[in-house]
């Protein structure tokens, strides 16, 4: 399961500009909003069938690493042991890209 992964990888990095945005498409709002009260701490987005349909999310988990200018850097479906550092070596990579391109402005 990747939310603990994704809860460490939000709390470590936010501060320097990680967004991580969960997408529910379960019809029990209310099962997902107590879930994610309990055990998530970046926002998660409830009556997200346009997001599914926009982004073409094919299976569960799937995560989206998208850089500041909103492009798709990588698409991966599914979540494996080790997943995590993998994870965090592409954020701290679009983090450090962003952190370059705002330093040559």
């Amino acid at each position: 399961m990747e939310v603990p992964h994704l809860n460490a990888l939000y709390d470590k990095y936010q501060q320097q500009g990680l967004v991580v945005l969960g997408i529910n498409q379960e019809q029990n709002h209310s099962a997902v909003k107590d879930y994610a009260k309990n055990n998530i701490n970046y926002p998660v987005l409830v009556y997200a069938d346009k997001t599914y349909e926009d982004y073409r999310v094919q299976g569960i988990p799937c995560t989206y690493y998208i850089d500041k200018e909103g492009k798709i850097n990588k698409r991966e479906v599914g979540f494996g042991e080790g997943n995590e550092v993998v994870m965090e070596k592409l954020i701290v990579k679009l983090l450090n890209k962003e952190k370059l391109s705002r330093e040559r402005q």
